[in-house]
């Protein structure tokens, strides 16, 4: 009854990501096993995490839905994780040595690039807030230390 009140219900998209996160997680285990890398509990730990947290993501997405009477938030989320787990798990059987057809490796190859492109445009505009964040702050700190000498000085 509570999943079912947290996530809107089970539906067939809501399982489906959850055996492509199980999917996913195994191939990773199988892919470490492969390539010799060592398997590491906390990488593991937070692969586990990340994946719960997917989760929690889509839980807020189902109450905003609710809400807002929509029934679009919660399942954009879960495409979008669905994508990301699904890529995650080509390139599991990538490093596996499974074969993969070439036009999925371009694919993988665009949504990646994008991403990535993403990421730095985001990450640029967070130093950018950040910079000028600081400034503000440093004009703030020095008309409160301005206007302690005028007070210390009267």
């Amino acid at each position: 009854m509570l999943f079912t009140y947290a996530f809107g219900g089970w539906s067939e998209l809501l399982i489906f990501l959850c055996i492509a996160m199980a999917v996913d997680y195994i191939t990773g285990v199988a892919a470490a096993i492969r390539t010799k890398d060592k398997l590491n509990s906390e990488i593991g730990f937070w692969g586990l995490s990340r994946k719960g947290l997917m989760l929690l993501v889509i839980l807020i997405a189902n109450q905003l839905d609710m809400l807002m009477n929509t029934d679009m938030i919660k399942g954009g989320a879960i495409y979008f994780y669905l994508a990301n787990e699904l890529i995650s798990i080509t390139e599991n059987f990538s490093r596996i040595g499974f074969p993969i057809p070439n036009i999925l490796k371009k694919i993988i190859y665009v949504l990646k690039s994008q991403s990535d492109e993403e990421e730095k445009k985001e990450k640029e505009s967070n130093e950018k807030m950040t910079r000028k964040t600081n400034t503000v702050q440093d004009v703030t700190n020095k008309d409160i230390e301005a206007e302690s000498e005028e007070d210390s000085n009267k």
